[in-house]
């Protein structure tokens, strides 16, 4: 039997046919979705959207700032000024990195290791030209995001180090 939509244009069933098989492993006995082989790769994947996201924040706030969004002008054209080219450089270079390697996570790929040693490096040179900048330790508790940062960074080397070695990433 077809089943028509309200408005008569495909049937539902030649959608539901056209959805790629999605993998079904037996663990335990029963059907799952996720093996505790899977485990380390979704908490992967999980990691590096969290450091995503905390990139594209601060990539947000250092965006709002130049084109004038912060409530205080006088503190937003100071941040701005407070500013090298070199260190927006390493920013926005560590913020695509971590971008890249998500993507590469997501496709498999063996260089996503490399691609987050690289932003890692860009992101601690960036966090020590930061360091001298007074404005910005006035304005955020340096200390406390510099461990979040710490750790959520080797929880992901750590992890990517573990799933290259497993043969998860190719």
């Amino acid at each position: 039997m077809i089943v028509r939509q309200a408005d008569d244009s495909l049937p539902v069933s030649w959608m539901i046919r056209m959805l790629p098989a999605l993998p079904r492993r037996v663990a335990f006995g029963r059907r799952t979705w996720m093996t505790r082989r899977d485990t380390p790769y979704y908490i992967l994947i999980g990691l590096l959207s969290v450091q995503v996201a905390y990139g594209g924040y601060w990539a947000i706030n250092d965006i709002s700032a130049r084109i004038g969004l912060w409530p205080d002008a006088a503190l937003a054209a100071a941040f701005v000024q407070s500013l090298t080219l070199t260190q927006e450089v390493l920013f926005f270079s560590h913020v695509v990195m971590n971008l890249v390697t998500l993507v590469l996570v997501l496709r498999g790929k063996r260089w996503a290791l490399p691609a987050f040693v690289l932003s890692f490096v860009l992101d601690r040179a960036e966090w020590v030209i930061m360091g001298s900048n007074n404005l910005f330790s006035t304005m955020v508790n340096v200390d406390a995001w510099t461990l979040f940062s710490f750790t959520l960074q080797g929880a992901i080397i750590a992890m990517l180090v573990f799933l290259t070695f497993e043969g998860r990433l190719r």
